[in-house]
C-alpha cells in the first residue's frame, strides 16, 4: 500500500463503527451476507467505505468450527519516509485490523486446560 492508502486515525474509528454495524446487519440478514460476499468493495461503497484502490479485501466469517485470527500491521516493520510523511503525528493503523475483527466474535470457546 503507498502512502496516499493511509487513512487517519478518526477513520479508522468511523471505519471500525461502520463495520460493527454492517456484522449485525448481516449477521441478521443472509440477503445482505450474500451481497457483502459477492462484491464486499461495492458492498462497502454502498455504505460510505471507500478503501484505496490499492488496498486488498477478504470477507472471512467465523463459525462454530472455524476462527479467524486478525493480526494486526508489525508496528517494527520499516516504513518509508514518504508513507511516515503522510500520517506524520498520525495514528495507528492496528485498530483497522483489531476492532473490527472482534466484532460479533465471542465464542463459546473453553479455556485449553
Amino acid at each position: 500500500m503507498n502512502a496516499a492508502s493511509i487513512v487517519s486515525g478518526e477513520e479508522i474509528l468511523r471505519f471500525a463503527d461502520t463495520l460493527g454495524a454492517i456484522a449485525g446487519d448481516c449477521r441478521n440478514s443472509p440477503d445482505l451476507q450474500a451481497e457483502l460476499d459477492a462484491d464486499p468493495r461495492a458492498f462497502l461503497a454502498g455504505r460510505g467505505m471507500k478503501l484505496p484502490a490499492d488496498a486488498d479485501l477478504r470477507v472471512f466469517a467465523n463459525t462454530p468450527e472455524v476462527f479467524h485470527l486478525v493480526m494486526p500491521p508489525n508496528p517494527n516493520a520499516a516504513v518509508s519516509d514518504e508513507a511516515l510523511a503522510g500520517v506524520a503525528g498520525g495514528s495507528t493503523a492496528s485498530t483497522i485490523s483489531t476492532l473490527p475483527s472482534c466484532v460479533g466474535t465471542a465464542s463459546t470457546l473453553e479455556p485449553t486446560p
